[in-house]
């Protein structure tokens, strides 16, 4: 039992280092300013605002299944939906929890066996898993249980919100555990050979699903059924699991691990240098800062490259005259996801005084590192239009109509998370994450291009309504985009330094 207590201590510590949002938990034990409180009142507000839209979304889908006699598929589809969502996010979790943090090496230091972190550090994974579930099943639960009047839906529910993020966790927990090990053998990479097992696993299971060609699905939907002793089943099972990560991991692990540097030697050679330009050079040096970090990889391009593949499938277009518009409106908003520019500055911490000496202007340093972000986003751009083109049939004129007014937003964004960062940077943090994740400007620079999204889609939406044709809400918004570039590179010009 004392070993138990000790492994959720420690899963207790380890969330803490790896959420600890904002410092929140430290801003609660003080007596809160207003400043804390107009924030948290707009966050939630926020929240608020997509929650209703997530609400209305559920409540059409329900109807559309009522209305086709499919209702009973409401349930299976929401389960597969929030599967898909908790394996994408528990896969980057398990490479930053054990590739990217550092704490596993001081945590070696204290008398707890190996099997003991690595299960507090799967808990933390199951945890997290957890929260995002609840946030996503509990308004379809209420949705079901309005429409069918039955409490019993939600004893389903939570039979099923129980085991699912272990059935999604614990083949990938397995793959990790197996890598690490074997990385350990070779005393050397660990990230490739972990971020390999989890590619082929996903590989494997769209590979089987294609083979399969729906026969899988049909024979299990025979048999895949909420019966009342499989509920209480569902229920009892998550403690069975976790003993599994224990076991597996002391299986697996063993009573010894170590983690090894990559082994390299000190070659004196000549270095040749080449004269480039500035803006070369500097561009060059953030490329270089931002690649070379795998805090700020993992953290910078979850939102970047995972958005794209989530929400563009979660749609249907059905007015091609309006298919451009609606394009838009799903690339303005993922671009808007950002925490790459808005945290520019702040990642150069202690190094922050380099930029002040350089022969360099610091306006001109901030026009660079929205250039270098925007790079960034056009990936995720590219990915969009490569989904609609093969997903959604639209023409190369469409495209490239999207790709120009995207990448115009896509600007627009990454100037305003330059300029926030520009004027109040967070300088002072002792591990590479806090630059991103606990600062204070990433979140005030996706709320704001947030609502300004917001703002455009209602004012598109009035376009709509007055009859207004795709051609001239397109030019409306090129002007009005093009306009809110300037105004915002000219705060940054006029930044005193």
């Amino acid at each position: 039992m004392y070993r138990w207590i000790k492994v959720f201590q420690l899963s207790k510590t380890i969330s803490k280092i790896n959420f600890s949002f904002l410092n929140f938990r430290y801003k609660l034990k003080e007596r809160p300013d207003t400043y804390f409180i107009v924030l948290t009142c707009f966050v939630l507000s926020i929240i608020g605002v997509f929650y209703y839209y997530y609400f209305q979304m559920l409540g059409q889908l329900y109807d559309g299944l009522f209305e086709l006699g499919l209702g009973a598929l409401f349930c299976r589809l929401a389960l597969f939906a929030v599967a898909m969502i908790l394996s994408v996010a528990s896969a980057f979790l398990l490479i930053n929890i054990f590739c990217f943090s550092k704490d596993i090496e001081h945590l070696l230091l204290f008398p707890v066996r190996p099997c003991d972190i690595f299960t507090s550090k799967y808990i933390t994974v199951i945890l997290f898993c957890y929260g995002i579930e609840i946030l996503l099943l509990l308004p379809v639960c209420i949705i079901q249980t309005q429409y069918m009047g039955d409490i019993s839906a939600i004893i389903t529910y939570i039979s099923a919100a129980a085991i699912l993020p272990h059935i999604v966790v614990f083949p990938l927990a397995v793959l990790v555990t197996i890598c690490l090990k074997i990385a350990m053998l070779l005393k050397r990479m660990k990230t490739m050979l972990v971020v390999s097992g989890i590619l082929v696993y996903f590989a494997g299971g769209v590979l089987g699903v294609l083979l399969s060609n729906g026969q899988i699905g049909a024979e299990r939907g025979s048999y895949i059924r909420f019966y009342p002793g499989l509920k209480l089943f569902c229920i009892i099972l998550p403690a069975v699991f976790i003993g599994g990560y224990y076991y597996l991991s002391n299986l697996v692990i063993g009573k010894k691990y170590a983690i090894y540097d990559k082994e390299g030697r000190i070659r004196l050679k000549a270095m040749k240098y080449n004269s480039s330009s500035k803006l070369r050079s500097y561009f060059k040096k953030e490329y270089q800062t931002f690649f070379r970090n795998p805090a700020y990889v993992i953290n910078g391009l979850f939102g970047i490259f995972i958005t794209p593949f989530l929400l563009p499938l979660s749609f249907q277009s059905s007015a091609t005259a309006y298919a451009v518009p609606f394009a838009l409106a799903v690339i303005v908003l993922t671009s808007a996801i950002n925490v790459v520019a808005s945290s520019s500055f702040s990642r150069e911490g202690a190094s922050f005084w380099i930029t002040k000496i350089i022969p360099y202007s610091l306006k001109k340093q901030a026009f660079v590192k929205a250039l270098f972000s925007t790079s960034i986003s056009i990936m995720g751009i590219i990915i969009n239009c490569l989904i609609f083109k093969v997903y959604f049939n639209y023409g190369f004129i469409q495209i490239g109509i999207i790709s120009f007014v995207g990448i115009l937003f896509a600007a627009l964004w990454n100037l305003i998370g330059v300029f926030i960062d520009m004027k109040r940077p967070k300088l002072e943090w002792t591990n590479e994450t806090e630059a991103i994740k606990q600062n204070v400007n990433v979140v005030l620079s996706i709320l704001l291009c947030i609502a300004i999204s917001i703002g455009y889609f209602f004012a598109a939406a009035k376009m709509l309504q007055n009859g207004i044709a795709a051609r001239g809400i397109i030019t409306f918004l090129l002007c009005s985009v093009c306009i809110l570039i300037l105004l915002v590179c000219k705060g940054i010009a006029s930044h005193q330094e």
